[in-house]
C-alpha cells in the first residue's frame, strides 16, 4: 500500500495505490494522519490505483468522512474501478461520499 498526499486546487488529495486491507491498515492510518491535521478544506481520495479495499479500509475512509463533515467539508472519492465501486455500494458507503469520475 502506497499513499501520497498533496494539496491541489485548495483540496487535499490522498492517492491510494495497492490493497487497503487488514494487513496494511496500520500503515495507512499513519500515512493518512496529515488529513486530520487540516480542518480547512475538502479531501479527495483518489482510488485510481486502489486494487482492493477490506472492511478495515472502509472504516478508515469512514473516519476521514466523519472528520471532514465535522468541519463542514466534503470527502470525495475519485477514480474508483467497478470492483471498488461495488464494494462501496454493497456496504452502503457510496451514498455517504461525493463521487468524482
Amino acid at each position: 500500500m502506497e499513499i501520497t498526499i498533496k494539496e491541489q486546487d485548495g483540496r487535499l488529495v490522498a492517492a491510494l495505490k495497492g490493497d487497503l486491507s487488514n494487513a496494511t491498515s496500520a500503515q495507512a492510518i499513519k500515512s493518512l494522519e496529515p488529513i486530520y491535521e487540516r480542518n480547512d478544506c475538502d479531501v479527495v481520495i483518489d482510488c485510481t490505483e486502489l486494487d482492493y479495499i477490506s472492511s478495515s479500509g472502509l472504516r478508515i475512509l469512514l473516519n476521514i468522512f466523519k472528520h471532514t463533515r465535522t468541519h463542514d467539508h466534503t470527502t470525495i472519492l475519485r477514480g474508483m474501478n467497478d470492483e471498488i465501486a461495488d464494494i462501496f455500494d454493497v456496504s452502503g458507503f457510496l451514498q455517504l461520499f461525493t463521487i468524482e469520475k
